[in-house]
């Protein structure tokens, strides 16, 4: 990576993660260390634990996967439309069926990525949620699957 690419951005674009996986944090997280205008601002392992994280710490953009403990991703993003939090969510998760993709985007979320996704594409989906790119191709996505 160039250093042009990695400063190419004029902001930097703060992240919170969800994930009740360390080890998954942890590789999201050294991804993310590799560019200038991204910054992991704080880990979250539960529902609960992100909720307040995003109340507290106020990130552009919440990496959410589906599956976590006590309260699951669907229903952190329905709380956080409830709530109208103007963080950006990305779900990331393992699940790849229509009906999670569904569900997540119906509630407002920016984009859905698989973990098999190649990372790149997670950068981009990150840096596309901070700029309101995915929310809008989101809407589109719910429109045409659901007709």
């Amino acid at each position: 990576m160039s250093s042009q690419e990695k400063n190419r951005h004029d902001r930097t674009i703060s992240i919170l993660l969800a994930d009740d996986h360390k080890i998954v944090r942890i590789g999201i997280r050294k991804l993310i260390s590799r560019y200038n205008d991204l910054n992991v601002i704080g880990e979250a392992n539960n529902g609960e634990e992100t909720l307040q994280m995003v109340q507290e710490l106020k990130p552009d953009v919440l990496l959410l996967d589906v599956e976590m403990p006590g309260m699951d991703g669907i229903e952190v993003a329905r709380r956080l439309a409830s709530a109208k939090s103007p963080v950006r969510i990305l779900i990331l998760s393992a699940y790849a069926e229509k009906e999670f993709i569904l569900s997540a985007l119906a509630q407002g979320v920016s984009g859905y990525l698989t973990k098999d996704e190649v990372p790149i594409k997670i950068i981009e989906a990150v840096r596309d949620a901070a700029g309101d790119k995915a929310t809008k191709l989101g809407r589109k996505v719910v429109a045409h699957i659901s007709a």
